[in-house]
């Protein structure tokens, strides 16, 4: 564990995505302690104000703070993609396991479930969940976990199909072991790093997904505040006050480059074939 760590922390990109990442989950965490104003705050004497002191990322058209509007939105954002991805994971290594382990007909159902999956543009199939149930929170998490429960799916189906024909998972059959044991003692905990990388890769693409439906006025309905939500709020106002859209658009950009930063270097260190 630590070489591993060891040699993550060797390049310096690592650190600054690392780094990065536990700046804005503390941000998340403790929104109202690093928002200086109230998000929904309004102050008509300070309407469309550029970026100054009081308001590093200026004011929307409703005098509003837009950094205190960011903040707290990147705690909804954070709660959103995080919380898809650990249900995207929970399903699809179930089904991903199931598949793999005992092939047959479970196998060819599920990968056939996940290629009906795989037909759709994750953004559409969210599109058409959120439209059909609603944007609420539980609806939003569901929407956008539903699309990455394939990948999952996919990735644990192709780990285990190795790691079953294992001696160790021979000898367990052979002491007369349950399936359900085999896969949750033996099979699973073999699949941690795959898991571990394929849950932070994802993670920035949910994010971007949910900024996207944030952006699309289908993610928490107004007047709580989205990143998504604030670069289309701004776009009525690029000419006359491009701050509205410019700084929560950065926020996503420097969310996503970080995740795939730290998502990449996992992958380098835990990934067998680099070693």
């Amino acid at each position: 564990m630590n070489r591993t760590l060891k040699k993550f922390l060797k390049r310096p990109l690592n650190l600054v995505s690392l780094s990065l990442i536990v700046l804005f989950l503390i941000v998340a965490i403790l929104p109202s302690t690093f928002a200086p104003h109230s998000p929904y705050a309004m102050d008509y004497d300070a309407i469309l104000e550029g970026p100054s002191l009081k308001h590093p990322f200026g004011t929307d058209q409703f005098g509003r703070d837009i950094f205190s509007r960011c903040v707290h939105g990147l705690q909804k954002s954070v709660v959103i993609a995080f919380s898809a991805i650990l249900f995207a994971s929970f399903v699809g290594t179930i089904l991903g396991l199931t598949a793999g382990y005992y092939g047959g007909i479970w196998d060819l159902l599920i990968m056939r479930l996940c290629d009906g999956l795989f037909a759709f543009p994750s953004l559409i199939l969210a599109l058409f969940i959120v439209a059909l149930f609603g944007s609420n929170l539980v609806n939003l998490i569901v929407a956008i976990g539903v699309v990455y429960v394939p990948i999952f799916a996919r990735t644990v189906r192709g780990a285990a199909l190795s790691v079953k024909e294992t001696l160790f998972v021979k000898a367990s059959k052979a002491i007369g072991k349950s399936d359900l044991k085999i896969m949750l003692t033996d099979v699973l905990p073999n699949l941690s790093s795959v898991l571990i990388v394929t849950f932070t890769t994802n993670l920035s693409t949910a994010f971007l997904t949910e900024a996207s439906l944030g952006f699309l006025g289908l993610s928490v309905p107004p007047p709580e505040p989205t990143l998504g939500g604030l670069v289309s709020q701004g776009t009525a106002f690029l000419l006359s006050a491009p701050w509205i859209s410019l700084f929560p658009g950065f926020v996503i950009a420097l969310v996503v480059f970080a995740l795939n930063v730290l998502g990449d270097g996992l992958r380098d260190v835990l990934d067998p074939r680099n070693k």
